[in-house]
């Protein structure tokens, strides 16, 4: 009977669409697909017979046996070797000619290349419709005036689109790194057992290029038996920065339905329950999870950052690490992203609530407009700033509205006539302001990825 899995990201968090590409049927098939094509251009070169090429090309257009080559493991303790035992046992007597002049890890680095490509391209275009989404999100929401909070606490008036501009060009930014980080990525190996071409001589940096640009590959200026593990580390840890950003949309999107804020709630469909125990709870539980997969992909990142010191020409403790991350963070980031894109689309905005908030401090929101607009007509900044620290503290103390308490105040009323004082929140021009910042912020975006992010 089979086992049922074990780890939630084969049952519950895992993209299958990114999975996929890590189960050991799709591994197995392209390392036979690397052995296939180095053969092929040996052969070419005269590195071994044309012959032995062909029947190890016709053989690896064959299903791959996964358990065969399992059980070949078993006995050798030694996955590629096990492979390479797999194919040799299928070619008759052409097969000593597989795996001619090549060591382990010019199997396993280059099959590794191609499967990261493949699976990056999903990651960049899912990332590329939440940026889309972000920028559509920002120009919607243009002059949905809200509160601004720092340290927590309101600071000035706001505009709900300029959240979203934030998010775009964070996330813009992290696509362009990825993008390059996926390019360093695309190299492959092909030069033996430390990097020397040894068996192949010369002619094995002819077939280390023709080999890798078959299979869609660079190659590298140099490499042990293993390539640089920088590679792998930068890539991972553009993956987690990108994490950690959706870690931070989610954390604001929960804030923010709180209770006592109530300014956005993700959808709740009919059926859904919040809480086993209270009916009424509505919970943010996709923004938590999409912050809680951030914890997990914040730690994978050390190892990976520890798999770019190893011994000598090469060692074996940055395998098990790459055999854990690889699945884990292109499944999980993936997770995320398509957590999030639904999240975004379907959040439920309460304008209402927040204008509601706009004026729990009774006006005191708008103080820095006093405070200018004072020192525009002669007070120093100092006593601008006492007169006006004052002014909200009465309002605090009497609960009456900023602007009634600033029109009583003996300096104000001297200086600002009851009018003026009204129209210092001009929203209007405000929104023309904010709008040019959007407008700006998808313009470089644009710049940044490439592509047009609205119609």
């Amino acid at each position: 009977m089979p086992r049922e899995p074990v780890h939630p990201i084969d049952y519950r968090y895992g993209d299958p669409a990114i999975l996929e590409f890590f189960t050991e049927r799709e591994k197995y098939k392209t390392m036979i697909e690397v052995e296939k094509t180095v053969a092929e251009v040996q052969g070419d070169l005269g590195l071994i017979p044309k012959e032995a090429a062909e029947v190890i090309s016709q053989f690896a257009k064959k299903d791959v046996d996964v358990e065969a080559i399992k059980r070949l493991e078993s006995e050798t303790k030694h996955e590629v070797a096990a492979l390479v035992s797999y194919i040799e046992k299928n070619c008759g007597d052409y097969g000593r000619f597989v795996h001619f002049g090549l060591t382990s890890n010019d199997i396993i680095d280059t099959s590794n290349a191609i499967i990261i490509q493949k699976a990056g391209a999903i990651i960049l275009k899912r990332l590329l419709n939440l940026i889309k989404i972000l920028a559509k999100k920002a120009l919607e929401n243009k002059k949905t005036i809200c509160v601004a909070r720092t340290h927590g606490i309101h600071a000035e008036p706001y505009v709900f689109g300029l959240k979203f501009s934030v998010w775009t060009w964070e996330v813009s930014r992290s696509y362009a790194k990825i993008k390059e980080a996926l390019e360093d990525m695309r190299y492959g190996k092909i030069s033996g057992a430390v990097g020397t071409y040894l068996i192949m001589g010369e002619k094995g940096i002819d077939v280390e290029r023709i080999a890798l640009n078959k299979l869609g590959l660079k190659q590298p200026a140099i490499a042990t038996q293993i390539l640089s593990r920088d590679l792998y580390a930068r890539l991972i840890v553009e993956f987690v920065i990108l994490s950690t950003i959706l870690d931070k949309i989610s954390t604001e999107i929960r804030n923010l339905q709180r209770t006592e804020i109530n300014e956005v709630r993700e959808k709740f469909v009919a059926e859904q329950v919040g809480s086993s125990a209270m009916p009424h709870k509505r919970n943010p539980i996709n923004c938590e999870k999409v912050s809680g997969i951030a914890r997990v992909l914040r730690g994978i990142s050390l190892s990976m950052l520890e798999n770019i010191v190893l011994w000598h020409e090469r060692d074996l403790s940055n395998s098990s690490t790459e055999r854990l991350v690889f699945p884990e963070v292109f499944g999980l980031l993936s997770e995320q992203l398509v957590t999030i894109q639904k999240v975004i689309e379907d959040l439920e905005i309460n304008k209402e609530n927040m204008i509601k908030n706009l004026e729990l401090t009774n006006g005191k929101i708008y103080s820095e407009l006093l405070l200018t607009e004072l020192i525009k007509r002669g007070v120093s900044r100092k006593r601008a700033h006492s007169i006006v620290s004052a002014i909200s503290d009465k309002v605090e103390e009497s609960k009456t509205h900023f602007f009634e308490t600033a029109k009583q105040h003996e300096d104000i009323s001297n200086l600002i006539k009851e009018e003026d004082i009204k129209n210092l929140f001009d929203q209007e021009t405000f929104f023309k302001v904010v709008e040019k910042i959007i407008l700006r912020v998808i313009d470089e975006s644009e710049k940044i990825v490439g592509k047009s992010l609205v119609n």
